[in-house]
């Protein structure tokens, strides 16, 4: 199935770079694109040589910080007259080892119509988990195996909460469908995509309990994995940030009647 990959780079050049040459190796199709949204670059810079071989369809500059839900939107639209099925989203410094997480991923999302959101387990360079599945409830969620090394206890696949925004596979249709939500777009009527514009965290996180609020199942895959580094260039301003995404994640839940921590 066709495939739109989002990667989101906020000054990590050099993990962008070994991203795309993860993608060039492992991922790279007929059948699937690739956008880079570059917050806070240069315009030039799609040009110096370092791109020119990497499988990039499309090649976005944020001359400001619009922020990582906005970035991941604006991708998504700018390919919308293009045939997908399929949308995953990247962060920066995320890093494909093999040709097998992207084709389960997929498959986990094509396997059954109410299959809206997965995540593959991610781990670092060191081998600790960063990533495998946030389980609990809506009102008291958890980030399972947080930095363990027992990766082979994690390799399950289940329903769960929400899983993260840095390896985060969605349907192209449930993504237009929660996108287009009425309800939604009274909250965040600027919205150009389903994930909520917050400037900086809980933007996956909405777009996974809406999914759950529309019907849709969200699935941790631990049989696929990759590497994130957890490793994104600093924010001067994250506390303040954060904090002003959670009002915003949990003004959009209760419009929405949606339970929330």
């Amino acid at each position: 199935m066709s495939l739109l990959s989002v990667v989101v780079n906020y000054k990590t050049d050099d993990l962008l770079y070994e991203f795309l040459r993860s993608y060039r190796e492992f991922v790279d199709q007929d059948y699937r694109r690739l956008v880079v949204v570059d917050v806070e670059g240069d315009p030039a810079r799609s040009f110096e040589s370092r791109w020119r071989d990497m499988p990039v369809s499309n090649w976005l500059t944020d001359t400001e910080n619009c922020g990582y839900a906005q970035a991941v939107n604006w991708a998504v639209s700018s390919q919308s007259e293009s045939d997908f099925d399929n949308i995953a989203i990247f962060n920066a410094d995320t890093k494909f080892i093999d040709h097998f997480i992207v084709d389960s991923c997929v498959d986990l999302l094509d396997s059954n119509d109410d299959i809206a959101v997965v995540g593959p387990m991610q781990f670092d360079s060191q081998g600790r988990i960063t990533h495998a599945g946030i389980f609990g409830t809506n009102d008291k969620p958890f980030h399972r195996a947080w930095l363990s090394r027992d990766k082979d206890a994690h390799r399950y696949v289940a329903d769960c909460v929400t899983v993260s925004g840095s390896a985060y596979f969605i349907k192209r249709s449930a993504w237009d469908e929660l996108a287009q939500c009425p309800t939604y777009r009274e909250s965040d009527p600027h919205s150009s995509g389903a994930f909520l514009n917050t400037r900086l965290y809980h933007e996956e996180t909405w777009c996974s309990y809406h999914a759950r609020a529309h019907g849709y199942r969200v699935v941790y895959n631990g049989e696929a994995e990759m590497i994130h580094e957890h490793d994104s260039s600093p924010n001067p301003e994250k506390d303040i940030k954060i904090a002003e995404s959670k009002l915003q994640f949990v003004a959009a839940c209760q419009h929405h009647g949606i339970e929330h921590n």
